[in-house]
């Protein structure tokens, strides 16, 4: 039985990510229709994570992810991970930022949000990806410009396809 079919565990479809990939998807909204501080399910366990600092519901996360790239991507399974560059350095990885860059959440239009991380990031190793089908994980899908900037490096690294997939996907406008 899938993660969404089970009521019980899940009471949303995933939410189709609109850009130019291949496929997109996230586990849910971040916030419930109409409610700025209504968090859906998985808009709870991103800001525990991110915000109140219980790491111990990233495994949860990271499962649900796993489980929405099984179940969504249609026998696309990806032969690469990668993950948008955050702050912190948790090893190796092989997209990376050239400069440091104001958060887009405290951006509001979406020039500025792509103007903010145009030439941001680099593949450091592209014989990782090239010729493969690389998946893009962020946390968070905003206005898409962060992901449509890493998914223009990766493709011109060599990436064969690149598919995306959030936590969770906000009410931008």
């Amino acid at each position: 039985m899938g993660l969404w079919s089970n009521p019980e565990i899940w009471s949303t479809e995933p939410v189709v990510l609109p850009g130019p990939w291949e496929r997109g998807l996230a586990l849910d909204m971040h916030s419930q229709p109409g409610k700025e501080e209504g968090l859906t399910t998985a808009g709870d366990l991103l800001d525990r994570f991110k915000y109140a600092g219980q790491r111990n519901v990233g495994p949860v996360i990271a499962r649900l992810v796993a489980q929405v790239v099984r179940e969504g991507m249609e026998g696309h399974l990806p032969e690469v991970v990668v993950h948008v560059p955050g702050a912190r350095r948790w090893g190796r990885y092989f997209l990376a930022r050239r400069r440091r860059i104001p958060p887009q959440k405290d951006l509001a239009r979406w020039d500025e949000k792509k103007e903010n991380v145009r030439g941001a990031f680099f593949v450091r190793r592209a014989e990782f990806v090239r010729g493969r089908r690389v998946l893009l994980i962020d946390d968070v899908y905003d206005s898409g410009a962060t992901l449509e900037e890493c998914h223009r490096v990766l493709m011109e690294a060599g990436a064969r396809e690149v598919m995306v997939a959030a936590v969770t996907k906000t009410r931008f406008r």
